[in-house]
């Protein structure tokens, strides 16, 4: 395990790194301490992610991460952002690709709303996935990083 990171006023993490801890995957996929992965609080709720993901394995484990239902939000409408800006930005911009053989300059002011868009759906993306553990498949274990002090010594003890 890493370093113990210590609450801001917010109850978020001040070190973004979080601890970490390594844990057998038949473990992790039956459940986890309800205690929040980021805040160390209790948790609400869990959000499932996938791990080890790749184009060879399509059917990858899931693991369900508790989460407080604070940052279950926060995460929850960021993803919601993201997801719907990615679609509206592929829209705007091939409305503007079509307007460009009308009229070069509605097309140009078109694909700068696609650019703003963009631009929000990456801001999104990245914020979401900073409230986000990230898995890592080693083996038989999984390693859950990027997490609470306090969540990752209850992991810590279920482990035999």
């Amino acid at each position: 395990m890493s370093s113990s990171p210590s609450d801001d006023a917010h109850g978020q993490p001040d070190d973004v790194d979080g601890a970490s801890v390594v844990v057998p995957l038949a473990i992790a996929t039956q459940g986890l301490p309800a205690i929040c992965a980021i805040t160390g609080h209790a948790a609400d709720g869990a959000i499932p992610l996938r791990v080890g993901r790749s184009l060879t394995k399509w059917r990858a484990p899931v693991v369900r991460v508790p989460l407080s239902e604070e940052i279950f939000t926060k995460w929850s409408r960021r993803k919601n952002i993201h997801i719907k800006g990615r679609g509206l930005a592929s829209i705007v911009t091939a409305a503007g690709v079509v307007v460009a053989f009308r009229n070069g300059l509605l097309a140009a002011a078109i694909l700068a709303v696609a650019v703003a868009i963009h631009l929000v759906d990456l801001w999104a993306e990245r914020t979401a996935n900073a409230v986000e553990p990230q898995l890592e498949r080693q083996g038989s274990d999984v390693r859950i990083s990027g997490v609470h002090e306090s969540f990752a010594k209850a992991v810590s003890q279920t482990v035999p």
